[in-house]
């Protein structure tokens, strides 16, 4: 599904009509792209090909002072239908993002794991800040009531995603450590992804050696 587009509909259905650069300048105010991944010149880009399609309307040109006059934009009937239908499905699906850090763990030639652990230790104390940051920045919007129930929804689930990357951490460091590195690191990239997956049976059956985690490998966690 395309976010950019979700994201011109919805602004433009929301606040009313606008032209590219007070939609820009909205998403921006909403840090949209550090956390929905929609860059502004995907807004721009997104704005000329809803108009090609009907899905918003040309309603008129703005022109302050010297500067290029601006086309401000609505969104049509039809631009609402479409809204409807990319929201049912941004709030339904459940799609996993890639795993950079398990694919980086299984993949990485990991012959020191010391050197592993101290990467992942500045991982986990970059998630640390970026949370602190987002708990203060939401307190503060809660502080002067600037914040919306659904705004503040978002906030929520962006910091128990990082306390889940935490708990990761802490569950690494306690029950993998060293000896899963070393594990790991060792023979093909195939088989070290079952080893990590699949943990040591003392039957030897062959309902043992086709479970679901043995045969799909590790899916990571994020």
């Amino acid at each position: 599904m395309s976010l950019s587009r979700l994201v011109v509909l919805g602004q433009l259905a929301e606040s009313g009509p606008m032209h590219g650069h007070q939609l820009r300048r909205q998403a921006d105010s909403m840090h949209v792209e550090s956390w929905g991944g929609v860059s502004p010149g995907a807004l721009y880009r997104e704005l000329h090909q809803l108009e090609a399609e009907g899905l918003i309307e040309l309603l008129r040109s703005e022109q302050v002072g010297r500067r290029p006059p601006r086309t401000v934009y609505r969104v049509s009937d039809s631009g609402l239908a479409a809204l409807r239908a990319l929201r049912d499905e941004a709030l339904t699906v459940c799609v996993r993002p890639p795993d950079i850090v398990g694919v980086g763990l299984l993949f990485g030639a990991l012959e020191d794991p010391g050197k592993a652990l101290a990467l992942l230790e500045r991982r986990r104390e970059a998630t640390a800040e970026a949370l602190d940051k987002l708990v203060a920045k939401r307190a503060r919007l809660q502080e002067r009531d600037a914040v919306s129930p659904a705004v503040l929804t978002v906030f929520r689930r962006s910091e128990l995603f990082l306390r889940a990357e935490l708990a990761w951490h802490e569950e690494y460091a306690a029950q993998l450590g060293t000896t899963a590195l070393k594990s790991a690191g060792t023979g093909t990239p195939r088989a070290r992804a079952q080893r990590v997956a699949r943990p040591r049976r003392r039957s030897t059956s062959r309902e043992d050696a086709t479970t679901p985690a043995a045969v799909e490998g590790p899916r990571g966690s994020r």
